[in-house]
């Protein structure tokens, strides 16, 4: 079964807002500045019931040992998936994976044409599916009739290389990065997809920062709980 996940920076009161909210899954967003306090980060995480994966910093510039303290986090925070942009995995991946081979780099998609983003799901090892990314940047806000099919499509021929979601509240028109209940049936639609594909990593609601509050969290996880009782198996 997949596992719905919310994304914060690990801070003390992220951590809070995301269980009281009621979020039992989580991608934590590393910096720099975070992988410096890579011990405190471990020790907070530890104290909330919750499942991690790990987003690669973005932009920073990072030494060796933001890189060894990346790969540590990982293995302490027992993840299954590290979410890495296509740069950053050219610069720093090889030199990360030094640290454990058993890192799994899921690479992200981004602003790609339809070929682009071909090669990208056929050339890496691991991939981060962000469904945001493909609906209005590659399939440029087509029919959610379409979205439907190339997603499973998709699934088809490399769900086994798919690790991580990234599935905010997108619709054609309307912001980016809302959570994943701002798209109603849409989004009920999309989940259910991956659901029949039998995907079981983390489907992460990535909303922006002015949505991560309880009220606004605390929506997604009962939207969640309705997808369970309709069209799930009814088990969190």
């Amino acid at each position: 079964m997949l596992k719905f996940a919310t994304k914060f920076a690990p801070e003390a009161d992220a951590f809070n807002t995301a269980t009281e909210a009621g979020f039992q899954y989580a991608e934590l967003w590393l910096g720099a500045k975070t992988l410096a306090r890579r011990k405190v980060v471990a020790s907070l995480a530890s104290q909330y019931s919750l499942c991690y994966g790990l987003h690669f910093p973005n932009r920073s510039e990072l030494d060796d040992q933001d890189l060894q303290s990346a790969a540590s986090l990982y293995r302490d925070l027992g993840c299954t998936a590290m979410v890495i942009h296509k740069p950053m995995l050219r610069r720093y991946g090889a030199r990360l994976m030094t640290y454990d081979r058993s890192i799994r780099l899921a690479v992200e998609n981004h602003r790609l044409t339809w070929d682009e983003f071909n090669r990208w799901a056929d050339e890496n090892a691991w991939l981060t599916l962000d469904v945001e990314h493909f609906w209005k940047l590659t399939l440029r806000d087509a029919p959610l009739e379409e979205l439907l099919g190339k997603l499973d499509k998709l699934l088809t021929s490399h769900g086994g290389k798919i690790i991580h979601v990234h599935l905010p509240g997108y619709l054609p028109g309307e912001a980016e990065h809302r959570p994943l209940s701002h798209a109603g049936e849409a989004a009920l639609q999309i989940l259910s997809t991956f659901a029949a594909h039998g995907f079981e990593g983390l489907v992460v609601s990535e909303a922006d920062l002015p949505y991560q509050n309880v009220s606004e969290m605390r929506r997604d996880v009962l939207w969640f709980d309705h997808w369970l009782k309709v069209y799930g198996d009814g088990r969190r």
